[in-house]
């Protein structure tokens, strides 16, 4: 190769290229952002609408309906889902994978302009919300106040730590949850009000109205323009208190009408921290911003806060993104390192000559920094699969450094010297190296043509290999010859390793002549234990992507629809008397009311509980999150009341494992199938905590107005709601300012009313003619059950069931279910149909396109080594050892227990194009030699011996290197683990018989092509 040559002669200019290779790569290193996992790009675009007072039917047919004919007629779209509950609509448009999703909203807002006069007067514009994995928090945080007083912590958050937050960059947004707000609240008495006659309407106007700072023009004095200001703001609550009412009675102050004091906000949400009230703060950071720096800054910012804080405040960490991203990224580095090493000492072993070890271990940095220029100028990050990728590429970057000094050192053993050796020793083995290293880096084309998550999540790791790859060819092509002609020394006599394998060599050679002898019976016996492995294909399980420790459990406690604040509060303290009898956990944080941080919803609901569960370090505890999520499970089943859903292992962008879509006409029998369906999914072993989201309505006081009566009073049913409003919530009138912090002016009536059904019906309403009326005169008050939201997707109603599963691989699991649910499941109609969705539907689809892109990558394969040997014939043969990977992989999954999966698929990928290298070798060698003059026996025997101590080399190292990824040790490695696997009993068994199998099967066609060519010739003749 003219670059080896060039390498050789010109070592000062090559020496200078390796620095600004090492300079550049650096450089790259450093400007990279730092990730869990690379940027995704979720085709899934949410339209929001808001149309207050209407049930979900309404909802349903005025606002979802028009929306969603406008959303289906968009180009490529996979599904239109809309939810509508009381009070709003949430429509869900799934786009197909690589969709351009800028110039989707784009489209999407056009065509809600268009339909715009079509929704309802009191309707909301619509939103246009996108759907961003990087929406999640990556850092949340919790404060807590010696005092206990939750105002002083809110305080705290909201004015001292948030602003200081605010300006670490590569934050996007900061929200506070939890805490309590003071205010002045203002007790009306009723009977005070109707005596003077005062109503609310009329204080809320006042009290605004005197709240405020006005300018009143200029004054010329003295040559001087003065502004003139009028201060009439509320400086304190004495201020409110003394305020002019005037009324029919004369002017009185406004405390003569109720009672007025500063106190806490009504809150429809509380915060705790292992039991301690708490405030919560969730911090987001901006797309493409580095996690881990980001992360670490906001570390160091509530380290100096520490010091100016009061004492006693508390900033403690719940959830730390940046903590499994470094973990992770920590055990991919070491285990780098440790397989370099192993690599490093396969490669001693054999050659026993550190100078030669010292040339190819130097080729696995250089190989390393040089990749990071690739990965920086293609926009990727350093995260888990990206440095997964490296770290699978370990093993396979010297194996073209090995071939190179392998053939040096051979070459220079037999007299040559080093600069001839180094030259020819290149030029030899240059072509095969490349093909070899085109057909590892071709197996990766197909994955551009594959959409979907697992394409999103696998492209980077694919071209991070490919480019490890390339540059680990560039290097070998450089340094080796370079080194070699420098540092190279032939050890003068064999060492005792090198005895015995020259033994096994020897041994190796007879046993390949047996085997050609018997080409048949050795074909025969190949063929049978590819056909036993086969039989372990249904003993495999499947999974969509491995699940991870990240020791972090989410819990939501949902208590029936409607319970108070109170309650939810009380089934709280009992789950965490179980929880606090877990070693494992280290913190707990909770979020009594309010919804989940991670789902779309709108407003409170004082009946769930959300739990942040902090675990300890996955080195400090014996069990894994997903099993101390279960004993979670077993030990709160029996809290009476309680609908508890418990979370581990979530990576935030993957759906529920179990999701059953129920779709008919009919919402009461959807329901009912639903429930059928969750009654018997439960049976099923594996499946935990089965629900659907149909949920009941809200219990409710239905206040049912006579149009008639009221009419005769001169009253509408808005003046009514406000009425009844005003009575129960209050009005906030205005706000008070004070140190920096603003309280709310509230005017509330006494509780005279508002205790009971019966109490409200005497609730007094004032007339336009200034009489009051009992609000029963006009209405009837009863008890009702509100309405409940409706599900449709591609406009047909639909009830989702959802389900975690464990100790079960997801096949297996699904197996079951449509079993049982074809056996015992009855549908009405046609018009009723079950499906899977899920992550079953992401499995399925990944398992197609990965399946058809390993095909694909074999064609491509075959593809090169046409090219590369200008044949049909020969291509062929060495392509006899792909399928006999399949005996390792099987046998590799089942004695590590592990399912085939989209991390399993990817390492077969992977497989494909490494397990030709080795037969791609033997095969230009063998050619080489008949070249020469020898028979093909002479050929294959000659070849055989003198290869094996490269191919075990290349074989080996990759395995060894390998070998931490496949026990899949540290944080963060189960994703890399299947893949490892894979490759490391793949290429183990394909070795070993490729040694043997393809010299057979080339000998075998290389007899019926001379039987051909000598029966054309007859013919001829």
């Amino acid at each position: 190769m003219n670059i080896a040559k060039l390498s050789v002669l010109r070592p000062i200019a090559m020496s200078m290229v390796i620095v600004l290779m090492l300079i550049l790569g650096g450089v790259s290193m450093r400007g990279m952002p730092v990730d869990l996992f690379p940027e995704l790009t979720f085709p899934i675009v949410a339209v929001t609408t808001t149309y207050e007072g209407a049930g979900p039917e309404e909802i349903e047919n005025l606002v979802s309906s028009p929306i969603e004919n406008a959303m289906g007629t968009l180009p490529n779209v996979e599904s239109v889902t809309s939810i509508s509950r009381s009070g709003g609509s949430l429509v869900l448009v799934a786009f197909e994978w690589g969709t351009d999703m800028d110039f989707a909203s784009l489209d999407m807002r056009e065509r809600i302009d268009s339909v715009r006069d079509f929704l309802p007067a009191g309707a909301n514009t619509p939103r246009v919300l996108r759907f961003n994995p990087s929406d999640l928090p990556i850092v949340q945080l919790a404060v807590t106040d010696p005092t206990g007083e939750m105002t002083k912590a809110k305080q705290l958050a909201e004015q001292e730590i948030v602003p200081v937050l605010n300006n670490v960059d590569g934050i996007a947004s900061i929200s506070v949850e939890g805490g309590a707000a003071n205010e002045i609240r203002i007790t009306l008495d009723p009977n005070k009000l109707n005596s003077y006659g005062v109503t609310l309407d009329q204080l809320q106007q006042i009290i605004a109205s005197e709240n405020l700072n006005l300018p009143g023009g200029a004054l010329q004095d003295q040559n001087q323009n003065l502004p003139i200001r009028i201060t009439g703001q509320y400086e304190n609550i004495f201020d409110v208190k003394s305020l002019p009412i005037p009324t029919k009675n004369g002017v009185i102050t406004l405390d003569e009408l109720g009672e007025i004091i500063e106190t806490l906000e009504p809150t429809t949400q509380l915060s705790y921290l292992n039991g301690e009230p708490a405030v919560g703060i969730s911090i987001l950071k901006q797309s493409g911003s580095n996690t881990v720096t980001v992360a670490n800054d906001i570390e160091k910012q509530i380290e100096e806060m520490k010091k100016i804080l009061p004492e006693g405040v508390q900033i403690k960490s719940i959830f730390n993104q940046s903590d499994f991203i470094e973990q992770s990224i920590r055990a991919v580095a070491t285990n780098m390192i440790v397989g370099s090493i192993l690599a490093a000492l396969v490669l001693f072993l054999f050659l026993r000559n550190v100078r030669s070890t010292l040339i190819i271990a130097f080729s696995i940095p250089i190989s390393i920094v040089t990749t990071f220029i690739f990965m920086y100028f293609t926009g990727q990050t350093l995260n888990l699969l990206t440095l997964g990728g490296l770290a699978l590429g370990i093993g396979m970057m010297v194996d073209n450094a090995i071939v190179i000094l392998e053939n040096i050192y051979r070459l220079r053993q037999s007299g040559l010297s080093l600069k001839d050796a180094a030259i020819k020793g290149a030029g030899e083995v240059g072509p095969a190296i490349v093909a070899s290293t085109l057909t590892t880096v071709i197996v990766f084309l197909p994955i551009v043509f594959v959409d979907g998550l697992a394409a999103q999540l696998f492209k980077p790791l694919a071209l991070v290999i490919s480019f490890s790859l390339l540059a680990s060819l560039f290097t070998a092509l450089i340094i080796v010859p370079l080194f070699s002609s420098l540092l190279l020394k032939v050890n003068k006599k064999q060492s005792n390793f090198e005895e015995r394998f020259s033994t096994f060599t020897q041994w190796y050679r007879r046993v390949l002549q047996s085997a050609l002898k018997h080409p048949k019976k050795t074909v025969s016996l190949v063929l049978f234990l590819f056909s036993i492995s086969l039989i372990g294909i249904p003993f495999l399980g499947k999974e969509f992507l491995p699940q991870q420790d990240q020791s972090f459990i989410s819990m939501s406690a949902r208590l029936p629809e409607g319970s108070a604040l109170d309650a939810t509060y009380a089934v709280m303290e009992d789950i965490n008397e179980q929880l606090q009898m877990l070693d494992e956990i280290d913190s707990t944080f909770i979020t009594v009311g309010g919804a989940d941080n991670f789902s779309v919803r709108a407003g409170t609901q004082t009946n769930r509980a959300n739990y942040s569960i902090l675990l300890k370090p996955v080195n400090e505890r014996n069990r894994t999150d997903m099993q101390i999520a279960d004993d979670i499970r077993q030990r709160l089943k029996n809290i009476p009341g309680a609908d508890i859903s418990i979370s581990s292992s979530d990576s935030g962008f993957s759906s529920h494992p179990i999701s059953l879509s129920i779709t008919g006409p009919e919402l009461n029998t959807l329901k009912g199938i639903a429930d059928d369906v969750i009654s018997i999914i439960s049976e099923v072993d594996g499946v935990r905590e089965p629900t659907s989201n149909y949920t009941e309505g809200n219990p409710e006081i239905v206040v049912q107005l006579d149009r008639t009566k009221a009419s005769q009073y001169g009253i509408g049913s808005a003046q009514v709601a406000m009425a009844v409003s005003n009575a129960t919530r209050g009005i906030v009138a205005s706000q008070l300012a004070r140190d920096g912090e603003e309280l709310n002016i509230r005017l509330a009536l006494e509780d005279t009313y508002t205790q009971s059904i019966e109490q409200l019906e005497n609730l007094l309403i004032t007339t336009p003619l200034g009489e009051t009326i009992p609000l029963q005169a006009v209405a009837s008050i009863s008890r009702g059950q509100g309405p409940t939201q409706i599900t449709r997707t591609n406009r047909l109603r639909e009830i989702t069931v959802n389900a975690h599963i464990v100790d079960r691989d997801l096949g297996s699991i699904v197996d079951d279910i449509e079993k049982e649910l074809r056996d015992r499941i009855y549908l009405p109609t046609n018009q009723y149909k079950i499906s899977f969705g899920g992550q079953d539907e992401q499995m399925n689809d990944a398992f197609f396109k990965l399946g058809g892109a390993l095909l694909l990558a074999i064609v491509l394969v075959y593809m090169v080594m046409a090219g590369q040997f200008e044949s049909y014939f020969y291509p062929l043969i060495i392509m006899f050892s792909i399928p006999l990977t399949a005996i390792g992989i099987i046998t590799g999954l089942l004695l590590t227990n592990q399912p085939i999966g989209v991390g399993s698929l990817v390492g077969m990928l992977i497989l494909t194009g490494i397990v030709v290298n080795n037969a791609i070798v033997f095969v230009d060698y063998v050619n080489i030699l008949k070249k020469q003059g020898l028979t093909t026996t002479e050929a294959i025997l000659e070849a055989g011996p003198t290869r094996i101590r490269p191919i075990f080399m290349t074989a080996l190292t990759t395995i060894l290197g390998l070998i931490p990824l496949t026990i899949g040790i540290g944080e963060g490695m189960e994703i890399q683990q299947p893949m490892a696997i894979v490759i490391v009993f793949g290429l183990s068994f394909a070795t070993a018989i490729t040694l043997i199998f393809i010299p057979v099967v080339y000998y075998l066609f290389d007899q019926w092509r001379e039987k051909r060519r000598n029966a054309k010739d007859q013919i001829t003749a």
